[in-house]
């Protein structure tokens, strides 16, 4: 069997304000060429399909235009589940209808030993449940972390699973040593996230969401898909994509989609920055810039935007220095070189031209007499 595993589409996520749907409808158009170019089997979305809990019309039609697409249009089999984002009651409404076309969406804890069956692969599908939850569910008083959450759950599915099939678990969840990013919202206060990898041993794969980064962890049976956009600047370097799973060499792939708009983070100065003497391969990419030499610029996000127009955020950057006391003998120097001094000593770098104007306005005599020397 061919599968086709992604999740975390977050779909309706704005980004420092700026709505994100056109740049997912891009991705997930390739999603869907790419679907068909493979043959794809099955389709995994393990969790957080929605950004929020209470997502906008926007959102909502666009996720069900492409999981129309996939579902029935092309007849492929879609297995999801609910995140810590989702609104269960939301993503619920109609499953036992959705069914009977193919479309298995799970978000209770009921149906965790009710796998899923398509051509001898049986599918345990675990939505994303914090620790309290799992402790009045199962009645038990020793679920104190996310591990043992999880420990107790798998326990569940041994009593039934079929070891003679292929077991897959998919699910939502903080695999230990996993690599998190800033976008990832905690799955508990206080309490301990991680999952430990050796519960998942009985399973022949296991197919996750909630981390961003699609190796997030080195396993050879536990894999993210990873986000399907940059959804913070912590995920600069992140590639963004999808899983191919060949179940019968137990084969994984990752398959990178190319984002609309890059996000770039960048350092360095605001004069290198305006004057474009630094290249960007994409001026209309998503960009957070840290900045020297702004305090003397009047409105400079305005400035930038005139030339990269999708500037999301700018901090001015505060160099480390040492402070070093200036020497210099006022009684034998010019006010040129007092002012340069000073500057220099206070900013950590020399008189810029913009400055040196300034001081000749206001010192137009000492400028003219030192022009003489």
């Amino acid at each position: 069997m061919k599968i086709l595993h992604t999740g975390d589409w977050h779909i309706g996520k704005r980004l420092n304000g700026v709505d994100m749907i056109e740049d997912q409808r891009h991705m997930l158009d390739q999603l869907l060429d790419h679907i068909d170019e493979s043959s794809v089997d099955l389709v995994v979305v393990a969790g957080d399909v929605f950004d929020r809990s209470n997502p906008s019309q926007s959102a909502l039609k666009l996720v069900n235009e492409y999981l129309y697409r996939i579902n029935i249009e092309k007849g492929i089999p879609v297995l999801a589940i609910s995140g810590n984002h989702d609104s269960r009651s939301r993503l619920d409404y109609g499953s036992y209808w959705f069914e009977k076309s193919n479309y298995h969406m799970r978000t209770s804890l009921e149906d965790i030993t009710t796998p899923v069956v398509i051509d001898d692969h049986h599918f345990y599908m675990v939505p994303h449940m914090d620790v309290l939850e799992a402790k009045v569910f199962f009645d038990d008083d020793s679920i104190r972390s996310h591990h043992d959450v999880y420990k107790k759950v798998t326990e569940e599915i041994a009593t039934v699973m079929d070891k003679d099939a292929y077991n897959v678990m998919i699910g939502h969840m903080f695999i230990s040593n996993g690599k998190a990013s800033d976008s990832e919202r905690p799955l508990s206060i206080g309490l301990s996230e991680e999952v430990g990898a050796d519960l998942f041993e009985a399973f022949d794969l296991v197919l996750l969401g909630h981390l961003h980064h699609p190796f997030a962890i080195t396993h050879e049976r536990i894999f993210y898909s990873g986000s399907l956009l940059k959804y913070s600047f912590s995920e600069v370097k992140q590639p963004k994509g999808f899983r191919m799973v060949e179940t019968d060499n137990t084969k994984c792939r990752f398959i990178p989609l190319h984002q609309q708009r890059d996000l770039v983070h960048y350092q360095g100065t605001f004069e290198e920055v305006i004057n474009e003497t630094v290249m960007f391969e994409d001026k209309a990419a998503y960009f957070k810039f840290e900045l020297s030499g702004m305090s003397h610029i009047n409105d400079p996000m305005a400035k930038l935007k005139m030339i990269y127009p999708n500037v999301m955020e700018l901090r001015p950057l505060v160099e480390k220095r040492e402070h070093v006391r200036a020497q210099i003998d006022v009684h034998q120097s010019s006010d040129r070189e007092i002012f340069e001094s000073f500057i220099e000593s206070v900013h950590g770098e020399p008189l810029t031209e913009y400055q040196g104007q300034i001081f000749n306005t206001y010192f137009k005599g000492d400028a003219d007499e030192a022009d003489s020397d």
